[in-house]
């Protein structure tokens, strides 16, 4: 049985997507941090039906929140 268990668990991926909900201070505006840097970051946004991808300082944004995907994938 234990062999079996580990034998399952070696055939099966797990990894993780992190999605970022921010608010834009001078926006007004909730959005996604597309990919955190150590000074700035790309964010996602949507302001009166137009959707921009621009690249913004840290300070200029809060983060909100983040929602974590798990995936797992089993090979056959």
């Amino acid at each position: 049985m234990v062999c079996d268990a580990n034998l399952k668990e070696s055939l099966v991926k797990k990894y993780y997507d992190i999605v970022s909900i921010i608010f834009i201070h001078k926006e007004g505006v909730y959005g996604s941090c597309e990919k955190l840097g150590a000074f700035a970051s790309n964010v996602r946004y949507t302001k009166d039906g137009i959707e921009y991808e621009v690249t913004l300082e840290n300070d200029e944004f809060s983060i909100m929140d983040e929602i974590v995907f798990e995936h797992v994938e089993e090979e056959n």
